[in-house]
């Protein structure tokens, strides 16, 4: 069972303020194009001064890299690169698997019977008719299991327990 991570709301909170500017700017000028604006943005500094979220990178440093990959979606190559950079940098050894924007990520990788880790509901919804494992990370009510740390999902302990719940829904 491979086991796959979001990185925007999971790992790192990219979106806090992420369209802020835009939204400044597109007041001046209504005609502004918002996919043009992801793609030209400094996604380098934007990924460097994301807060980490709950510690994710130390548990991802902690545990076994060969069946934990990063699974993220991307507005432009730029933003793909500025997060396989920052994982780098932060020394992770996980697989980065970049997802670009309007693609499902079970068309990247094969969800069935593997858990996925994202605070995107409709992420989870594909996921989860491809056969694949739902767990959202958050504190939104919804019909997934849920964690708040990525602990919760990379300890085998408490990965089991997770399952149990899910299985007796």
């Amino acid at each position: 069972m491979k086991k796959y991570i979001d990185c925007d709301g999971v790992i790192l909170d990219t979106e806090t303020g992420l369209f802020d500017e835009y939204y400044e700017n597109k007041k001046r000028n209504p005609e502004l194009n918002k996919r043009l604006y992801l793609q030209q943005l400094n996604w380098i500094y934007w990924i460097n001064q994301a807060k980490i979220l709950n510690d994710s990178i130390e548990i991802l440093k902690n545990y076994d890299c060969l069946d934990v990959d990063i699974l993220t979606k991307v507005h432009s190559l730029q933003e793909g690169i500025a997060k396989i950079k920052y994982f780098r940098d932060q020394k992770l050894k996980n697989n980065i698997i970049i997802v670009p924007d309007g693609i499902s990520k079970s068309t990247i990788v094969n969800a069935s019977g593997n858990i996925l880790v994202d605070d995107n509901v409709s992420n989870l919804d594909d996921w989860n008719s491809n056969k694949g494992i739902s767990i959202y990370y958050g504190l939104s009510k919804n019909e997934y299991p849920k964690i708040n740390s990525l602990d919760e999902i990379l300890n085998p302990l408490k990965l089991e327990k997770i399952l149990y719940y899910k299985k007796q829904k």
